[in-house]
């Protein structure tokens, strides 16, 4: 003879259930966020650290090749500026890109609820059912 509990309890395991879910949804989120946050700041000072070194390679062999009054130099000149534009031009569509991954890298809910437990997906199933009576 199985004893079967009362109803209001199953009801109460129920909304602990959906809670218990909710938070660890709500805390998978967060999670998310941060490492984006993280990320994109490592991305950022990734590019500043690439930009710096880049500018300094500039600047020396800028004066470096300005220490000598030739055509050939100029144009020279002007063709690193142009380099130099492009570089950094190439290093903010990375950055970019490097967000961008770090977006689609991070877990969904979908993805969470792909992982769910028969017994959360029961409970889920049976509130959703009642909500949709109600």
């Amino acid at each position: 003879f199985i004893i079967m509990a009362p109803k209001s309890d199953n009801v109460q395991r129920l909304l602990q259930a959906e809670e218990k879910r909710n938070r660890i949804v709500a805390e998978a989120k967060a999670r998310k966020v941060a490492k984006v946050k993280q990320a994109k700041a490592d991305a950022e000072d990734t590019v500043g650290d690439f930009r710096a070194e880049k500018e300094a390679e500039f600047q020396g062999f800028k004066s470096q090749q300005m220490g000598h009054a030739s055509t050939d130099n100029v144009k020279y000149v002007a063709s690193t500026d142009q380099q130099i534009s492009e570089m950094k031009n190439l290093s903010k569509e990375r950055q970019a890109k490097v967000a961008h991954l770090v977006v689609s890298m991070a877990v969904s809910y979908t993805h969470l609820r792909a992982h769910e437990t028969p017994e959360h997906l029961v409970c889920r199933l049976l509130l959703e059912k009642k909500k949709k009576k109600s």
